[in-house]
């Protein structure tokens, strides 16, 4: 278990050499990169250029949104698939071994089993070619987006749904990046939590509790008492030898009192892990 910093909240956008500072910093063993702004470097001044900051920093890829919406139309789908390629070499360059997919909680059919279809066809497509480098895709469940749908067709919008679809694509390199807070918005239960990682289905943690039941107020884990789900969930890896990522599921919120002093709690809650 190692722990990243992500960037949600940062205010750091695609400015790499901050990034890599604050991760140095307070001591995080890799960062999150924006994939999206990586690729625009590449395109633009070519693939050292692009990955300069990071080797030069000698810092991890820990992690990396994969810019693709896998319930688009089909021409959607396919100009989005041309940039996987580019995508693979850069994380080879890199060395990274996990990616996650943001999962939209709306769809643009009326059915949900077809959209359902639809996704587990993609994933299992693409996560064969992940695959030939080792890197896993974690589904990212976006419960607490669900609220301002209304009147839209839904997708996969609760833990139950997204430990579902992770199921039925049922392939090694597919399981779930999971964000404490969004899952207890999604109803979820340590004992599903329990249950994914028997089947080795978590691709990376990240680290935040709800006030209360019901709310989408978020305890960030520099706040969290070690009765949270956080920290049950914290003992469950730790017990069951999870190797992979551990971060802060952060925003812009957890920075109101100063980025570095936030940042430095941030890395000192992890010594939960010990």
């Amino acid at each position: 278990m190692y722990k990243i910093l992500n960037t949600r909240g940062l205010g750091v956008g695609g400015r790499q050499n901050e990034l890599i500072e604050l991760a140095l910093t307070h001591k995080f063993d890799g960062v999150e990169i924006d994939m999206e702004d990586l690729l625009g470097r590449h395109d633009t001044l070519g693939k050292e250029f692009a990955c300069q900051f990071l080797k030069s920093g000698k810092t991890d890829m820990g992690t990396f949104r994969l810019p693709i919406n896998f319930g688009a139309s089909e021409d959607a789908f396919q100009k989005a698939l041309a940039k996987v390629e580019t995508i693979l070499m850069l994380a080879n360059e890199l060395g990274a071994k996990r990616c996650f997919v943001e999962l939209e909680t709306n769809s643009p059919t009326d059915s949900f089993q077809e959209n359902f279809d639809t996704h587990k066809e993609r994933l299992s497509a693409l996560a064969d070619v992940f695959a030939t480098q080792d890197i896993k895709i974690g589904l990212y469940l976006q419960a607490s987006k669900a609220a301002d749908l209304e009147g839209q067709f839904k997708f996969v919008q609760t833990a139950e749904e997204i430990q579902t679809l992770v199921k039925t694509i049922g392939h090694a390199h597919v399981g779930v990046c999971l964000d404490v807070y969004e899952w207890l918005i999604g109803g979820g239960t340590v004992d599903q939590v329990k249950a994914l990682l028997a089947d080795k289905a978590i691709t990376e943690v990240r680290l935040a509790d709800l006030t209360a039941a019901g709310s989408k107020d978020r305890v960030p884990v520099i706040a969290a008492e070690k009765d949270s789900t956080s920290y049950q969930i914290v003992q469950l890896l730790t017990a069951a030898g999870y190797d992979g990522t551990l971060s802060a599921a952060t925003d812009a919120s957890c920075f109101s009192a100063g980025r570095d002093a936030a940042l430095a709690r941030i890395s000192t809650a992890f010594t939960w892990k010990s």
